[in-house]
């Protein structure tokens, strides 16, 4: 696999995308269940509470800049408790993440767009274009998300614009009218789904990523908060323009959002520009997950060439995506009552783990290194002088 590096700016394009990832569809309708019209206030708190995640990240990550979350857990965790953790991430990497999103992607194209398609046709396709891409390697994908990223700005910014004409203000009050545990519930989604997978970036950064630290950190900010603001413009306009009882009875509340485009009973029906700012974002969500899961394959078996791994991989997926949900009332009751806990404990309580035995253990060798006794002596010397009678 490519072993080139990425730069701090491709890094904050990656972590951007990812942010929206699946969430551009999903986020207005699951927080706008949760708190009604105040959906926006837990995506704000969840902005904020995602700084304090990456801050965590970014703490474990200086901890060992040179190790990947794989190594970090052996390191840390030992190597048996350690090996054990590691394949619990690479199985919520390919299985829990990736193979989720291929069929998160096929359910909506056969619902959506292409009705007649067999699912296994829409799955396969999609895998084989991710195959492909984790062939070229992670540094050729991140180049392209510096085209991909300006092509799903502009096409963002369309969207908003031609729908501004639909907007009404008033579908968003009363506001605050929503009590503290259906934010924090809002919130948990938003964090779920958006950020605190985010911790599988710990097998890109900072050992891949080939800029200073700083500039990495700042990355991983910026990235999040950007993300943020993209799912929380397009609740806003959800609900402003869809009206609140509408977002509720729509399965994909951002797509319905752009069947409303009308200008001049002459560009109407436009809805593939949502199609397409979802497949962009959702293909890079895709790619990191499956990287992370890899990678992690490649250093627990310690392999020389992980790419070997690709292609069976890639028809594993395929098969899981297509078995993992039996219908969509086990969809909805997984993300809602599985899926947020399940990833809380990868991606807070781990990483807590992670960071506390890390600190101690760093703090624990310099202590060691700064000793005067020397290591290869195990007596102090002791003083010439007699008793002290």
């Amino acid at each position: 696999m490519n072993q080139r590096k990425i730069t701090a700016r491709q890094l904050k394009h990656l972590v951007t995308l990812f942010t929206i990832g699946s969430s551009i569809l999903f986020i207005p309708l699951s927080t706008a269940s949760q708190v009604r019209q105040d959906a926006w206030i837990p995506i704000l708190l969840g902005m904020a509470f995602s700084l304090g995640l990456i801050a965590l990240y970014s703490a474990i990550s200086r901890l060992a800049p040179d190790c990947t979350l794989v190594e970090m857990n052996r390191k840390w965790l030992g190597k048996w408790f350690g090996s054990a953790v590691s394949v619990l991430y690479i199985f919520t990497a390919l299985v829990v993440g990736a193979a989720s999103l291929i069929s998160y992607l096929g359910d909506f194209f056969i619902t959506q767009i292409i009705a007649d398609t067999p699912a296994p046709i829409v799955h396969t396709l999609f895998a084989l274009v991710v195959l492909m891409g984790m062939r070229l390697g992670i540094g050729t994908l991140a180049r392209a998300s510096e085209i991909m990223y300006p092509a799903f700005f502009i096409l963002y910014v369309a969207l908003i614009v031609m729908v501004l004409p639909n907007m009404k203000l008033e579908h968003l009050q009363p506001a605050f009218t929503s009590g503290m545990k259906p934010v924090l519930s809002g919130m948990l989604d938003y964090v779920s789904f958006s950020t605190m997978p985010l911790v599988f970036f710990l097998m890109i950064f900072p050992s891949r990523v080939d800029a200073p630290r700083q500039e990495v950190v700042k990355a991983l900010y910026t990235g999040s908060l950007i993300g943020g603001v993209y799912l929380l413009i397009i609740t806003v306009v959800c609900i402003s323009v869809l009206g609140l009882g509408n977002t509720l009875q729509q399965v994909y509340p951002s797509y319905a959002l752009a069947k409303k485009i009308n200008i001049a009973d002459f560009l109407t029906r436009i809805e593939v520009i949502m199609a397409t700012l979802w497949i962009i974002s959702l293909f890079y969500k895709l790619i990191v997950y499956f990287y992370a899961g890899l990678k992690g394959i490649g250093q627990l078996l310690k392999l020389k060439d992980d790419t070997m791994l690709v292609a069976p991989l890639s028809m594993l997926l395929v098969v899981i995506s297509l078995l993992m949900y039996p219908n969509t009332a086990y969809v909805k009751m997984w993300d809602g009552k599985i899926w947020p806990p399940y990833i809380l404990t990868f991606g807070l309580f781990i990483p807590l783990l992670l960071w506390s035995v890390g600190s101690v253990r760093t703090r624990r060798g310099k202590a060691r290194q700064d000793s005067p006794n020397p290591a290869g002596n195990p007596y102090p010397e002791t003083s010439p002088s007699g008793g002290g009678q």
